[in-house]
């Protein structure tokens, strides 16, 4: 491993110079009195990060062990959560004045390439990244890194997501036990529209939670989601069930390219939504309630149906649990609503945030050395006990992993699948946890084995782990491919910020959300979804489809 005292810098000066960029353009990067270079970062934070006391998004162990291994002094340009992240973020490019790191969206990224603000990272990749780093990009047969790709130019670091469905719902366990509901009783792992209607009603009707402000669902005013990861609080697994692929583009089996919100079972998703609306099952302030008014609903129980990824266990649902420690939800695929028996889903590799480097800034390099410090040499330790202690204690606190000064996750395709079985696997005694090499995976077993031994005195991460890893993609997503239930819909993957998109992808969005929010409600008739259709093309949607043909026709 590399460090980055400043007597070792000097010693490569002249390649980093040759190879990475202009001489006149690169600054000296600052160093602090112990001659540790100082990088500023733009620090994504998490309203419950479990941090330790006396630790910090800007003093924790990740920083800690980067400056003690690397001499690299990471210091916050600044820090924010979600939209805030993102205001900070444009308010940088803006400006023109952005931290030497930070992770940004694959528009900023265009953004800032257009402008000139971020490094080339082409050859440091090439030269700095770890074997292992190299193979999990290469699990993807080269998508992850073609989304970062400008020009034939790498211009950031991307992170990776398993984007592979189907979605769900969870339900909690325990209001069906308290109202003697049973559900799935054929055990594959889904439940029909109408077992799902019906729940919602009993939730409703009869208050297992005791709040006497119970609802059957409620949904962000968004509606929908064009990945399983941002699937909380939506529609889309609903709206899978009608075979409707909301936000993304598809060609049907003539290669005609068409846009999956724009479909008649789009359509027929959004009459039931509305049915729904009109039968008070839905929330009666959908449209106008946030985000966190719906997490708050239920965090205190008054909501037991929430949609949401497998990981949602993790940093939503384990909120209710810490709250409530009766709280328990288990997740469910929904059936296709014809009655096949077939469970839709659209899968797409995705891609999760893009770590840049400014521009002129003296060590790009550096970013892969912390990559491959995170995801290779802690990663893959042996003995994090004793090799990383602070880390070894971070993951029994279950700290979030937004402390990570990058915070994107980094692992092979499907990976997450072959993991979560076998940490089940461990947990449940059909193989020795001992022998599992790897350590979050070994981690993840003994605290699914502290739940499954003691389930009424486990922690609230024990339970996430336990719901997220052994319910959700052991069961529902490993279990539904290994009964060959899938209907596997494949979106076109566009790697590239179209300028149909930049001129007209905003306003058509808003007039699909807008609109989506009048045909629930009953405010516009859905008699008029396909004037809405023809308005979306007018405004901009043609252009774009038309945009995608030519690209997809390009490829034949």
């Amino acid at each position: 491993m590399k460090s980055w005292k400043k007597t070792a810098m000097l010693a490569i000066l002249p390649f980093v110079l040759t190879g990475c960029g202009d001489k006149e353009s690169t600054e000296e990067a600052p160093t602090n009195a112990d001659g540790d270079v100082i990088m500023t970062i733009g620090q994504q934070t998490a309203p419950n990060s479990k941090l330790p006391k006396g630790d910090s998004y800007s003093d924790n162990a990740y920083r800690r062990i980067i400056k003690e291994k690397l001499g690299i002094e990471l210091k916050s340009a600044f820090e924010a959560n979600g939209e805030d992240y993102d205001r900070q973020v444009s308010l940088a490019i803006a400006s023109g004045e952005i931290p030497d790191m930070m992770v940004v969206s694959r528009d900023d990224l265009e953004e800032l390439v257009d402008n000139d603000l971020v490094a080339d990272l082409t050859d440091v990749y090439d030269e700095y990244a770890s074997d292992r780093v190299k193979d999990i990009y290469d699990s993807y047969d080269g998508f992850t890194l073609d989304m970062a790709t400008i020009d034939d130019r790498l211009m950031a670091i991307p992170g990776t997501t398993n984007d592979f469905g189907p979605n769900m719902v969870w339900i909690r366990q325990d209001w069906l036990d308290k109202l003697n509901i049973k559900l799935d009783e054929d055990g594959n792992n889904a439940i029909s529209l109408e077992e799902l209607e019906s729940t919602a009603k009993q939730f409703k009707e009869k208050d297992p939670g005791e709040t006497g402000k119970s609802t059957g669902l409620a949904l962000a005013n968004w509606l929908s989601s064009q990945d399983h990861g941002g699937s909380g609080y939506t529609a889309t697994a609903i709206m899978n069930s009608f075979g409707a692929y909301p936000k993304v583009y598809l060609k049907d089996d003539k290669g005609k390219v068409y846009y999956g919100s724009n479909t008649e079972e789009m359509k027929e998703s959004l009459v039931y939504l509305n049915r729904l609306f009109e039968d008070g099952l839905l929330d009666p302030q959908f449209g106008t309630r946030t985000y966190d008014d719906i997490n708050a609903m239920m965090v205190n129980g008054e909501l037991g149906i929430v949609p949401g990824p497998w990981h949602i266990p993790d940093w939503g649902l384990v909120q209710a649990r810490a709250t409530n420690s009766n709280a328990a939800f288990v997740p469910y695929a929904l059936e296709d609503n014809s009655g096949n028996g077939k469970i839709n889903e659209s899968e797409k590799s995705a891609t999760g945030g893009f770590i840049v480097v400014r521009k002129g800034f003296e060590k790009p390099e550096a970013l892969i050395e912390i990559i491959n410090l995170l995801f290779d040499d802690i990663a893959t330790s042996k003995d994090m006990e004793n090799d990383y202690p602070e880390l070894y204690e971070y993951a029994q606190l279950a700290v979030d992993g937004s402390v990570k000064p990058v915070n994107i996750e980094l692992f092979p395709n499907l990976s997450e699948i072959d993991d979560a079985v076998e940490a089940t696997n461990a947990a449940e005694g059909k193989t020795n946890i001992e022998d599992i090499t790897k350590f979050i995976v070994q981690n993840n077993a003994r605290k699914i084995k502290a739940y499954l031994d003691n389930p009424e005195e486990a922690s609230p991460s024990d339970w996430a782990l336990y719901a997220s890893r052994v319910l959700a993609v052991n069961n529902v997503m490993n279990g539904t491919r290994e009964k060959n239930l899938l209907n596997d819909v494949h979106p076109i993957v566009i790697n590239q910020t179209l300028s149909s998109m930049e001129r007209n992808g905003a306003q058509i969005s808003k007039l699909e959300e807008e609109m989506f929010i009048k045909f629930v409600t009953g405010e516009e008739s859905l008699d008029n979804f396909d004037k809405y259709v023809k308005t979306w093309n007018t405004q901009g949607g043609e252009i774009i489809v038309n945009e995608i043909q030519q690209l997809e026709d390009e490829k034949e």
